[in-house]
């Protein structure tokens, strides 16, 4: 049989199975529109509060005032007291509530720092620090004016009292993340897992239905070329055409990209194969592949700090091919780093291929 009746074979078994196409195909394009749907608006902005104004001043009123204005914050409840304020939040009309102590003004008047307290669910992480980050940008605003009042009172120049106050003033551009979003942070390092998990599902599966005279050398070249090439058009894709509907950076060329993307690609299909040679059925594959992307993803270093990673675990991420592709990628494609600055991310996934298909080789052996 020519090779290329094997190719044409080996293209039948592979995209006329519905679970492959699924998991390759499917879960690329799903993921896709998915994945990036919570990030859209960048980052969260007027979250609902309500307000116990216990001092009832005038400056209490102008702090909720301004607490409103702020991009982070919408002042949608005020409460007599602290527990109409948390039945308020326990029945979700509000994010959380803010408590300004009796003393609040005359605490200000006489240049101390009053208290406010706020309350709050911590476990939603990125609402309850948009809340705290509005209310501190606010407290100090309003702190930083009666600071510069008390100076200017004693004899201070009104503008030496500013820049007394304020000694230096900051003046910073993005340079990788230009909206300074969720969305060109999280999903460029998502999307390389994306390609890995669907496609070790892809050709694990493909393995495991392949019968004995398909497992010929002929037929797991024709396998591992028709997955390359697929893979190569669905990464086009994500880092094409999705990058460009969600308006993320690009830094890199075509060709540094390739160069990197094929042997990523090339060490997810033989660790596929291998993992195959492994599991006794597709649904174990499917299983191992789908509880271990949750692991994967924390101990990238692009969620969760790589110093705070036990080394350990960063070694052993590294002998998947996303230990070295999510860094490379990223170097390349988010920071604009030169095709030296990630060699041994190409070397390491030229070594991951070695290790993987001399894997492979002693398993056929057996």
């Amino acid at each position: 049989m020519s090779f290329l009746s094997i190719l044409k074979n080996e293209a039948k078994g592979i995209f006329t199975n519905s679970t492959i196409v699924l998991a390759m195909i499917g879960g690329v394009l799903f993921y896709a529109f998915l994945y990036p749907l919570p990030y859209l608006n960048q980052s969260p902005e007027e979250q609902k509060i309500t307000v116990v104004d216990l001092d009832k001043s005038e400056l209490s009123q102008k702090f909720i005032l301004m607490a409103n204005a702020s991009q982070q914050l919408n002042v949608v409840e005020q409460a007599e007291s602290i527990e109409q304020a948390k039945q308020q939040f326990l029945n979700n009309t509000v994010s959380g509530f803010l408590v300004i102590p009796y003393d609040f003004s005359d605490k200000l008047q006489l240049g101390q720092a009053p208290t406010v307290a706020y309350a709050g669910d911590a476990s939603y992480f990125l609402v309850y620090g948009t809340i705290i980050e509005g209310l501190m940008k606010v407290g100090g605003t309003l702190s930083a004016e009666y600071r510069v009042a008390h100076m200017a009172i004693d004899g201070t120049p009104i503008t030496t009292a500013i820049n007394t106050f304020q000694p230096f003033k900051s003046n910073y551009t993005p340079v990788f993340n230009r909206n300074m979003g969720y969305v060109e942070y999280v999903v460029p390092a998502v999307f390389v897992l994306i390609l890995q998990q669907t496609l070790l599902m892809a050709v694990g599966v493909r393995q495991k239905a392949a019968t004995a005279s398909e497992n010929s050398s002929l037929q797991l070249i024709a396998r591992f070329s028709l997955f390359l090439i697929s893979e190569l058009i669905l990464a086009s894709f994500y880092f094409g055409f999705v990058f460009d509907h969600y308006h993320i950076s690009r830094f890199s060329n075509v060709l540094d990209l390739l160069i990197i993307m094929v042997p990523f690609i090339a060490s997810i299909i033989l660790l596929g194969m291998l993992l195959a040679r492994w599991f006794p059925t597709p649904e174990s594959i499917l299983l191992v592949v789908l509880f271990s992307s949750m692991p994967i993803v924390f101990s990238a270093g692009f969620i969760w700090p790589t110093e705070l990673i036990p080394n350990a675990l960063t070694d052993i991420m590294h002998l998947l091919p996303s230990g070295f592709a999510i860094d490379g990628f990223l170097k390349l494609n988010q920071m604009g780093a030169g095709l030296h600055s990630v060699l041994l991310n190409i070397s390491g996934l030229y070594g991951l291929c070695l290790l993987y298909g001399l894997g492979l080789f002693i398993s056929k052996q057996k």
